[in-house]
């Protein structure tokens, strides 16, 4: 990723058309241009976070002012024209939707699984999801770089376009009340999973069609979330040979 840091081209940036990851801004900047700069990622969906100056000084060498962003990585598609198209091939595609895994080597590895497994694109929210930065590109080994991703900025609203597309919404949780292999996996599918240790955002669970289990007989709660993509992905491709 790029680093753009100092306070004019930081703000020149969130007010242009460039495509921005996330904001990082020292935690004691306050007044006008901490407004602003909040306003503007607010408006864009872009994540902004506070660090302390001892950060900012170990990630920038050049004078920062207190505040740098990211530019990304890829280019990520906007889901509203993605989706049609993808629908326009006439199969029954397969989307994966990540909730809150923040480990960009989780991340890569379940790309990698989802390009080999023919998933059409990969899903993430804006805020609280890993950036996709090298290190998940070389964990993905390239396949970030074949496989479409797109950033929302909810993944209720992603969901819900899925859904009002005639796309099944299905997703893993070690309470869901039918296992995966008596679920029908060759319609046209948005799989949803959540990381490890946190699940799957409870207000989400509304959205979905069908709440599904792996079946598991080890005294461990759950899976990585990168094996359980594996799983879950696997039993998909199974089913449509």
């Amino acid at each position: 990723m790029e680093r753009i840091y100092g306070r004019n081209p930081v703000l020149e940036a969130l007010q242009s058309d460039q495509d921005i990851d996330r904001v990082y801004i020292q935690d004691s900047i306050s007044g006008e241009f901490e407004k602003e700069i909040r306003k503007l990622c607010k408006e864009a969906d872009i994540p902004l976070h506070r660090i302390p100056k001892s950060k900012l000084d170990s990630e920038i060498k050049g004078n920062h002012q207190g505040i740098y962003a990211l530019t990304p990585t890829i280019t990520y598609y906007d889901l509203e024209i993605l989706l049609p198209e993808i629908l326009s091939r006439e199969e029954h595609p397969v989307f994966l939707l990540l909730d809150g895994v923040q480990d960009v080597r989780n991340i890569g590895a379940i790309a990698r699984t989802a390009e080999i497994f023919g998933v059409q694109a990969l899903i993430l929210p804006s805020k609280k999801s890993a950036p996709i930065n090298e290190v998940a590109i070389k964990a993905s080994a390239g396949a970030l770089m074949h496989l479409p991703v797109c950033r929302v900025k909810s993944l209720a609203y992603a969901i819900e376009l899925l859904g009002r597309n005639g796309i099944e919404v299905i997703a893993a949780d070690v309470e869901g009340d039918e296992a995966l292999a008596d679920l029908n996996l060759s319609m046209p599918l948005g799989v949803v999973l959540g990381a490890e240790g946190k699940g799957i955002d409870r207000n989400l669970k509304i959205y979905f069609d069908h709440l599904f289990f792996i079946p598991q007989m080890g005294k461990t709660q759950s899976l990585n979330v990168s094996v359980a993509a594996g799983i879950v992905l696997y039993e998909i491709f199974k089913s449509r040979l």
